[in-house]
C-alpha cells in the first residue's frame, strides 16, 4: 500500500532532479510513485533486470554493485539522502547495469518510468531537469576519479568524513553510515589502509571510535585538505 503522498513529495523536493518543478507537477508525480522501505542488505533491483523505475533515497544509504562474468563483484558507488539513481537507464527502457543494495536501512521513493515519460511529454522542463541531474552525476563520477588518481588515502578518508558532517564549521559528531569494509571499497583503499588513515587523522582533530566520529574543527580540517590538494 502506498504511503501518503507527503512522504513522496518530501523525497521529490530533496532531489535536484525535481526540486525546481512546480508543486502541481510534483503532486502528479507523487501520486504515481511509491514509498518503500528496505532493511540493510536487501536488494532493491538486480543486475540485468528490466529497468522500469528509478529511485530517490529519502533516508539511509544505497550501494551499487556490479558482478563480473567471473563472479567477482565491484562496488561502483554509494547514494545518500536526496540522491537519485538508475534514472538514465530506466528512462530509456534498458536493463539495470548493476545491483542496488541497501547499505543501511533505507527509505526510497520509487518513480515509475512510464508515468514520468508521460509527464515529460506534457511538461518538457522535466526533461531539462533530468539532463541537469545527469550532469551532476557525471560531476560526481569525475570527482571520484580525481580522488582515486590524485588524492592520498588519508585525503580521501578526510574528504569522505567531511561529506558526512552536517555543519560547515565548528565541531561535528556523527555515526559512520555503514561498515568500514564498505567505506574502504567506496574510497578504493584496503580496510587496513582505512584504519591507519583514521589513526593518522587524530593529529588533525579527528577521533573515530567504532562507528562514532568526532571532528574537532570542520573548517580547519577542510582548509588543511584544500592546502594539501592545491
Amino acid at each position: 500500500m502506498k504511503d501518503m503522498p507527503a512522504s513522496i513529495l518530501t523525497a521529490l523536493k530533496s532531489a535536484s532532479l525535481f526540486s525546481s518543478l512546480a508543486e502541481d507537477t510534483l503532486q502528479r508525480i507523487a501520486l504515481q510513485s511509491q514509498f518503500e522501505h528496505a532493511p540493510a542488505g536487501a536488494s532493491i533491483f538486480t543486475q540485468g533486470a528490466p529497468a522500469r523505475a528509478f529511485f530517490i533515497v529519502a533516508e539511509g544509504w544505497v550501494k551499487l554493485v556490479r558482478t563480473r562474468p567471473d563472479g567477482r563483484q565491484a562496488l561502483l558507488t554509494t547514494f545518500a539522502r536526496g540522491e537519485t539513481f538508475a534514472e538514465a537507464v530506466a528512462m530509456v527502457g534498458g536493463q539495470y547495469p548493476a545491483t542496488a543494495i541497501a547499505a543501511t536501512d533505507v527509505s526510497l521513493a520509487r518513480i515509475e518510468a512510464d508515468a514520468l515519460r508521460a509527464e515529460i511529454c506534457a511538461k518538457p522542463e522535466i526533461g531539462f531537469a533530468m539532463i541537469a541531474a545527469t550532469a551532476q552525476h557525471l560531476h560526481h563520477m569525475v570527482r571520484q576519479i580525481e580522488q582515486l588518481k590524485l588524492q592520498s588515502g588519508d585525503e580521501r578518508v578526510a574528504d569522505f568524513l567531511l561529506g558526512l558532517a552536517d555543519n560547515e564549521s565548528g565541531a561535528a559528531d556523527f555515526t559512520l553510515p555503514f561498515d568500514k569494509r564498505v567505506i574502504a571499497n567506496t574510497l578504493g583503499i584496503a580496510q587496513e589502509t582505512l584504519s591507519r588513515a583514521f589513526a593518522r587523522l587524530r593529529a588533525f582533530g579527528v577521533d573515530v571510535d567504532g562507528a562514532r566520529v568526532h571532528i574537532k574543527d570542520i573548517a580547519g580540517l577542510r582548509a588543511r585538505l584544500e592546502r594539501r590538494s592545491a
